[in-house]
């Protein structure tokens, strides 16, 4: 814990530029690629920089870490601490202090010429968000300990930092640090259920190892997506492009409690030589039936995000595909709450903003509720999904079966086809073989088809679905039915005939007020699935945990074996 803060001013005229020319070098017995870095010879390797978690449950983990980072490179004249802005505290979106630390460990003192550089361009020097912030003080000490003689360039960043912004001091430490150490202080997933959280750490990992800052800003579920594009962009100005994943660790899994909310931890560090290539995997998130319309609209009026609070916005965020079957129609006007009975399904304007917020980015649109508005408001549905670029798969009409969407992974792709099953049977045999024709090419089929409220699939639901997979079709996952159905599994493919309802006022039953996510990726080994079964309660689904996941997850695996092909999380 940090003891004391001592303030220091930075005095007036600071010569910037004080050499930090000889250190942050790894001595080999073989010659290495040189990288040019001043007073680094081909003898010489580097390490830039290395990400490490705050989260004091794998703080003996991070102290591992920075001792081995400190027999590689030596000391450092200067360490550029980066951070979340947790409390989201003061003006600016970038922020850094010039005080003295006082720690357990000793003292601390910054460096006043760096920071008054990068005063210059952009960052504000607001030492009181640092009080409490523990992105910053919880690393002080492995800091000190590691590196007795260093001094310290503070910087948080809140969540909403412009790309832009994080460049700018990027290119300026670049010229008044360049050989400074940058350790991010960033913690990975929060808050979700160990297995989900791993597969969010999936994606992560491969963006970390493809320096892909778009995917870290974009895509990512961490808790500082501005710190680890900063990460990246001094990795790659820096020459040392290998991103090398020292651990990761999961508190849901370290505690051995599968359900609670957990916090994700990666441990790694940037060096030279090539870039090691991430696993081909394309990765996915899929729920049920959503419906804004009736009792959920009626209930929620004054904030319709509130239908979704108990689910967070972080639940779909980290897969490339995150998706889900939308029961209706979305309005450009504002609506009326109209709390039923009625079957005509038109949402308020609002209802993209809500699945904005999910991080859900794309919707199946082939159901028998999509052009309650008319066909002219399924269109209008399209085009307000397409304003927040959340995809719109399918449609009411058999023809809107080519309406499908792709999604690129790391060296796979996914395709979902989006079928209404209950006004006709469209042929879909020959558009999955085209698509398939592509051996890095995963096909899913979502089904909007079987009978409401039956726990057991159809013969037509059967023949239908084997039919798809003898054509190609690596998976069907299904919707309509408004209750979890069985699953099987099909000439080594899964077939899970319904997910039941994600959110719907269907507060008449046990069953209806149940429903299935079904999560994992596409590998080149075969895929990975999970279950996360959810329950309402009040029209709000949370996720089920204890007893009612458990049975909830046996009934819908109980056909199934896992194999080489087919490996179960759960």
């Amino acid at each position: 814990m940090v003891k004391k803060i001592i303030l220091a001013g930075v005095g007036a005229g600071i010569v910037i530029g004080a050499s930090y020319a000889g250190f942050f070098v790894l001595k080999r017995s073989q010659p290495a690629t040189p990288i040019v870095i001043q007073g680094c010879s081909a003898q010489c390797a580097t390490i830039s920089s290395m990400v490490v978690p705050h989260h004091d449950l794998v703080k003996a983990q991070r102290r591992e870490l920075f001792t081995h980072i400190g027999k590689m490179i030596g000391e450092p004249k200067t360490v550029i601490l980066i951070s979340p802005n947790h409390y989201g505290a003061g003006k600016a979106t970038v922020q850094t202090t010039n005080q003295t630390w006082q720690i357990d460990e000793g003292t601390i003192e910054p460096d006043i010429s760096v920071l008054s550089s990068i005063i210059d361009h952009g960052a504000s020097m607001e030492p009181a968000s640092f009080i409490n912030e523990h992105g910053i003080y919880l690393i002080l000490n492995d800091i000190k300990r590691t590196f007795p003689n260093a001094r310290i360039v503070p910087i948080i960043f809140k969540i909403d930092t412009p790309s832009t912004n994080v460049q700018k001091l990027h290119d300026a430490l670049k010229k008044s640090c360049d050989q400074c150490l940058v350790v991010a202080s960033v913690d990975f997933s929060h808050y979700q259920p160990a297995v989900l959280a791993n597969e969010h750490d999936q994606l992560s990992i491969r963006a970390l190892k493809n320096l892909d800052e778009d995917a870290i800003r974009e895509k990512a579920e961490v808790d500082s997506p501005p710190s680890l594009q900063f990460l990246i962009a001094w990795a790659r100005s820096h020459n040392t492009e290998r991103f090398e994943l020292a651990n990761h660790t999961n508190s849901g899994e370290l505690l051995s409690n599968p359900d609670i909310e957990t916090t994700t931890h990666l441990f790694g560090y940037y060096t030279e030589g090539e870039r090691i290539a991430p696993e081909r995997r394309v990765s996915f998130f899929i729920g049920g039936d959503m419906m804004f319309a009736r009792g959920i609209h009626a209930t929620f009026e004054k904030d319709l995000k509130e239908s979704v609070a108990h689910l967070g916005d972080r639940l779909f965020w980290g897969t490339d595909v995150a998706l889900s079957n939308l029961e209706g129609a979305i309005s450009s006007t504002r609506v009326k709450p109209d709390p039923g009975p009625t079957f005509k399904f038109v949402f308020p304007p609002e209802t993209v903003s809500v699945l904005k917020y999910m991080h859900i980015n794309a919707v199946s649109l082939a159901n028998n509720h999509s052009i309650n508005a008319g066909s002219g408001g399924e269109e209008v549905t399209r085009q307000l999904l397409s304003k927040q670029n959340i995809q719109a798969i399918g449609g009411w009409s058999g023809v809107d079966t080519v309406r499908t969407a792709t999604f690129s992974g790391q060296g796979l792709k996914l395709t979902i086809i989006g079928v209404h099953m209950l006004l006709d049977i469209p042929d879909i045999k020959d558009q999955i073989s085209k698509i398939k024709s592509d051996p890095d090419q995963r096909v899913i089929i979502f089904p909007h088809w079987g009978v409401e409220y039956e726990p057991r699939h159809s013969a037509q639901q059967e023949r239908l679905a084997r039919a798809w997979i003898d054509a190609g079709a690596d998976m069907v996952i299904g919707s309509h039915p408004h209750v979890i159905q069985d699953a099987e599994i099909y000439r080594g493919k899964p077939i899970i005939y319904s997910l039941g309802n994600l959110l719907f006022d269907q507060d008449w039953s046990v069953p209806t007020q149940q429903g299935m996510l079904i999560g994992g990726a596409f590998t080149d080994k075969g895929v990975e699935l999970f279950g996360l079964p959810v329950v309402s309660k009040n029209h709000q689904p949370e996720l089920a945990r204890g007893a009612l996941k458990q049975n909830l997850l046996q009934k819908l695996w109980s056909s199934i074996t896992p194999s080489d092909i087919i490996k179960i999380l759960n």
